[in-house]
């Protein structure tokens, strides 16, 4: 199965994952379209971590009022992943494997801008171990997530 066509891929093909991720920071690039539909930012990425921020919007809550899983577990995955990004050579991508998220407290509008920081914990010739924190506007952990991710060649 062929993926669909990706600007961002494309960038990896002759550009380190960091210098991709520069790009974006400069606003040479759009934001992954996901990205932009979560209004996710990239706003730090340095050889090994990233941070992004999210503003809260009531469309993120789940029935009973706290963020919704699904939600947390994409910007979980979403700093994991740029993380390993800082670390990828050109011609080559990460992609994940599998992600384990913990929700430490309720996520509520009144959690404001979401800071999102993934670290790269190891990586290897073909998989990167990484780990995300999800926290509150005023600075409070609310979940946090390892995930394994293997190298993709571009």
């Amino acid at each position: 199965m062929a993926l669909e066509d990706s600007k961002h891929r494309d960038l990896h093909i002759t550009r380190s994952g960091l210098e991709v991720l520069h790009t974006q920071i400069n606003g040479d690039i759009e934001p992954a379209p996901y990205n932009q539909l979560l209004g996710v930012r990239l706003v730090d990425a340095r050889e090994g971590a990233v941070e992004l921020t999210c503003q809260m919007k009531p469309e993120f809550l789940n029935k009973i009022g706290s963020g919704h899983g699904g939600f947390i577990s994409s910007l979980l995955d979403n700093a994991c992943g740029l993380a390993a990004d800082t670390v990828s050579r050109p011609g080559h991508a990460f992609t994940t494997m599998d992600l384990h998220v913990r929700m430490l407290r309720p996520i509520t509008l009144a959690s404001g801008v979401l800071r999102v920081v993934g670290e790269v914990e190891k990586s290897g010739r073909s998989v990167a171990v990484t780990t995300g924190k999800l926290f509150a506007e005023d600075g409070t952990l609310l979940a946090s997530a390892t995930s394994s991710l293997f190298v993709l060649d571009v």
